[in-house]
């Protein structure tokens, strides 16, 4: 699974900053486009969720995505309404939309988003590690370094991610194999040092630096 984009559609900055606020925890990443470009971007460029400030009057909003999907854009769509708007809402049906009323709390924005992006496998924000230029999904078993996926090796994972969540502490070769690799393997001590070699390889310089190797000892994450 690939960082899931989100284009805001706002002309006003609290707008786009109380989005922002809401889901910037996410496993996301966010551009924006003002609402004059709306029917543009529906047709070409939607990302996977288009977040658009509807306002009172979301009939324009609701008609551009109906006839982009009916063009063939696959559209997912969070309208933010105002109150006045609810009484005459009525959403799409060729495009997977919900909406949000504007002012509404910021755990709520973020479950609508999350229901629409990850449909029956939503990700809550503590399953999601952001350090630097690192996004480890906890619930997907997938990193991201400048929005960009790793390809780890299931092993890979798994060692890399247990010493980001159990940070600042050194362990020990075998400590390491019995916690990842379990009790059963049989192989040499040494097979740490190959998957932390590929490891650093794959996360690029900067990130790999946090992961230290303590001479005679093993290996740590530095937060």
């Amino acid at each position: 699974m690939h960082v899931k984009r989100v284009v805001v559609v706002a002309d006003d900055l609290h707008s786009r900053a109380w989005v922002e606020s809401a889901i910037g925890a996410l496993d996301v990443a966010i551009s924006y486009c003002p609402i004059p470009e709306l029917g543009t971007r529906l047709e070409n460029a939607p990302g996977d969720l288009m977040i658009v400030d509807a306002g009172r009057s979301p009939e324009e909003a609701i008609a551009l995505a109906e006839s982009a999907a009916a063009g063939g854009s696959e559209i997912r769509m969070l309208l933010v309404v105002e109150h006045e708007a609810l009484g005459q809402l009525r959403l799409p049906v060729r495009c997977n939309t919900d909406f949000v009323v504007r002012g509404a709390l910021p755990i709520e924005v973020a479950a609508r988003v999350r229901a629409l992006l990850w449909p029956g496998e939503e990700v809550t924000p503590d399953e999601i590690i952001r350090i630097d230029d690192l996004a480890l999904n906890l619930a997907t078993y997938q990193a991201h370094v400048h929005g960009e996926p790793v390809e780890f090796t299931y092993l890979e994972y798994a060692l890399f991610s247990f010493l980001v969540t159990h940070p600042n502490r050194v362990y020990s070769r075998e400590v390491l194999l019995s916690r990842v690799w379990d009790t059963d393997y049989f192989g040499g001590a040494r097979t740490v040092d190959v998957h932390i070699r590929r490891i650093r390889a794959k996360l690029g310089p900067d990130v790999a630096s946090r992961l230290e190797t303590v001479r005679n000892v093993g290996y740590l994450w530095r937060m």
